[in-house]
């Protein structure tokens, strides 16, 4: 009798999904397209500096090299990733500790939040998030193997503690350096997983409230970002000086009209756009782009979060499901916040608009993202069964 009950209570393993079916094109031909806009919007804000063709030649081999990056990670087996998380994680960390290497860690506007190391620039955060995402599926995956199949999703402390230090390690290295905004950027999307994934809100309340210390001490200790939230609140006041970078943003936005002054206009050149390659592409987008420019690029963000959260519905496994919800969320939430702070919507911080703003870390780490999801895509099902339904728990692989 004992050992029926440890074969009843056992999990139960199902066969390996396989591949069947092609990469998702839709979602491909909407990253896609927006590198190619992107690369069209850097090589207009290049031409108003010193050094147009090193900018442009630079986001060129960026955005190819991060189309190679997604198709190379969409043949791989998603599941892969799991084996490979410690790797990733360590990867991650290493990079975080560069930045207070001399002469590697390189301080920008009071932050040190890039390293320097072989001619390359690049932000570590952006890997840590990725890391940290497949972190994150791999604790849900493990939580509801060890959950009854009616049950509510079941987090031991045996996995949530690991788990927490090793995103701990990761906030506050991103802390110091200092940059609040991608940490709550990478904890808003994690929480949303767990969410997603069938956490209990109680758990996700006492998450929440065990954060909420760091935030507040993290605040009050670096003023600069409370006189962000400030400077929105006063931007309204056109006689304010913190109205002048929101001011410069909504004149490009609504100079552009329906069809937009072209290329290379020579507003940027004029100083008239701050950041207009990076933090406020949008609004370029929108003087050299007009309304249709900027409706398009809503339209493609809007299409890769639909087909994105459509792979993750469809997806064979709950594992599958995780990591494609997890990716999505990040480039969706990403360019929200982005467009928010363009439009004036949200308070300003320097987060990249994915795909499209100049930078090759941000590149990198979303053609990852979108790579799994591709991956992910390849097993999908046709159409949902009620197997797959969310609210319907599944035996999963452990990772």
């Amino acid at each position: 009798m004992k050992a029926a009950g440890n074969v009843q209570n056992a999990p139960v393993e199902e066969e390996m999904p396989r591949p069947n079916r092609k990469v998702d094109i839709l979602l491909l031909f909407s990253v896609s397209f927006l590198l190619c806009i992107g690369i069209g919007m850097v090589m207009s804000a290049a031409l108003s500096t010193d050094q147009p063709f090193r900018l442009f030649s630079r986001q060129l081999v960026s955005g190819a090299i991060a189309l190679i990056v997604m198709l190379v990670v969409a043949g791989i087996d998603y599941h892969r990733w799991f084996e490979w998380r410690l790797f990733l994680y360590v990867g991650g960390m290493l990079s975080l500790v560069a930045l207070y290497i001399p002469h590697v860690g390189m301080v920008m506007n009071g932050a040190r939040r890039w390293i320097h190391l072989a001619g390359l620039t690049l932000q570590p955060s952006e890997l840590a998030r990725d890391a940290m995402i497949i972190l994150t599926a791999v604790l849900l995956v493990k939580a509801r193997n060890q959950s009854l199949p009616d049950g509510p999703l079941v987090l031991p402390r045996k996995n949530l503690i690991p788990f927490g230090v090793f995103l701990g390690l990761y906030v506050v290295l991103i802390l110091r350096e200092p940059d609040f905004g991608s940490c709550m950027f990478m904890i808003s999307v994690l929480f949303l997983m767990f969410y997603l994934g069938g956490a209990p809100i109680a758990l996700l309340g006492k998450l929440a409230a065990g954060a909420l210390p760091v935030v507040v001490w993290f605040l009050f200790h670096h003023r600069y970002t409370l006189e962000r939230f400030s400077n929105f609140r006063m931007a309204r006041h056109a006689s304010s000086a913190a109205a002048t970078q929101l001011g410069q943003s909504l004149v490009a936005l609504g100079a552009g009209g329906v069809t937009g002054a072209g290329l290379g206009h020579d507003w940027v050149g004029g100083g008239i756009l701050p950041e207009p390659g990076t933090d406020f592409i949008f609004a370029l987008v929108g003087e050299q782009l007009g309304l249709v420019g900027t409706l398009s690029v809503v339209f493609l963000f809007g299409l890769l979060f639909y087909r994105g959260m459509l792979v993750a519905k469809r997806a064979p496994d709950f594992a599958g499901r995780m990591l494609a919800l997890g990716f999505t969320l990040s480039i969706a939430i990403e360019a929200v916040f982005n467009m928010g702070v363009a439009t004036g919507l949200l308070p300003t911080k320097g987060i990249p608009l994915p795909f499209m703003s100049f930078g090759g870390s941000s590149l990198l780490a979303n053609a990852l993202g979108v790579g799994i999801i591709l991956s992910v895509s390849r097993f999908s099902r046709s159409a949902p069964s009620p197997k797959n339904d969310p609210s319907q728990p599944e035996a999963v692989h452990e990772p």
